[in-house]
């Protein structure tokens, strides 16, 4: 995508660097999951539903990009995108990034996060 906007040519992603690359999470607190538990669940369904058709029908969820993003179809379609896997991520692979992200300065502490994740509202 890069190269079609002049820029030098990328030799790795991500995804070759580290694979399966945690990008982002959503967070909810107690009050919200509390007061709407059963909205959070369908969200987090959607979203693993999402995850799947992009998985299994590359080509269609590309079409998606330009209505939703402003970017033009022909990059849409060369673009690379985000490999998609389950939405439960091992909490070997969460510490790896946060070690990562120590060693490199991002953050300071090893805090614990286990008692943070939960994944009681996705599909089993």
């Amino acid at each position: 995508m890069l190269e079609l906007h002049g820029a030098s040519r990328i030799l790795a992603s991500f995804h070759d660097i580290v694979p399966n690359w945690i990008f982002a999470g959503l967070y909810f607190s107690d009050t919200f999951l509390k007061k709407n538990k059963e909205s959070v669940k369908k969200v987090l369904q959607a979203i693993e539903k999402a995850f799947v058709f992009i998985k299994e029908n590359e080509i269609q969820a590309r079409e998606y990009l330009p209505k939703y993003t402003g970017i033009k179809r022909d990059i849409c379609m060369i673009a690379a995108l985000r490999e998609y896997g389950a939405a439960k991520e091992p909490i070997e692979r969460i510490n790896f990034q946060r070690n990562l992200m120590i060693k490199y300065g991002y953050i300071k502490t090893n805090t614990p996060i286990e008692h943070m994740i939960d994944y009681q509202y996705l599909s089993q």
